[in-house]
């Protein structure tokens, strides 16, 4: 059961989020699973899901703008991940309604699912993987 955060003492909360932070950012450097994957976790356990994920906007954003600014071009990538980035808005887009409406606990309860599911990919052989972008001037080999 999760601790009520809206009438909590932000005196208390904001160790205890700062603290989940420093430790999911440990957790990335050293085994390199995502850092919102791990607060989303940890901080689902102390506060409604869609509290959780308001705290992961901004650093976020913050990361992804920084990688993008120093990336090496901008167009060539969105080119490449046009399909992810349209799905990732159409899910987000979904999604919320669920993340936001009805109760907190079925947001838990399904949180903590995926987290596991996640978790357990971890153990399998089953490899994602991005094919690379043909080179300039090749031409698609016939099969």
């Amino acid at each position: 059961m999760a601790i009520s955060v809206s009438g909590s003492d932000p005196a208390y909360l904001i160790p205890v989020i700062a603290g989940i932070f420093l430790l999911a950012g440990f957790i990335k450097g050293v085994i390199g699973i995502g850092l919102p994957t791990v607060v989303m976790g940890l901080l689902g356990a102390v506060m409604a899901p869609a509290q959780a994920a308001s705290l992961l906007v901004i650093p976020s954003v913050a990361t992804n703008v920084w990688q993008l600014a120093a990336g090496p071009s901008f167009l060539r990538l969105v080119g490449r991940l046009w399909g992810l980035l349209a799905g990732v808005c159409i899910g987000t887009w979904a999604g919320a309604g669920f993340l936001t409406g009805g109760s907190a606990e079925h947001s838990r309860l399904a949180l903590g699912v995926v987290l596991v599911l996640y978790g357990c990919t971890g153990f399998t052989t089953v490899r994602f993987t991005v094919s690379p972008p043909p080179r300039a001037g090749s031409r698609p080999s016939s099969a």
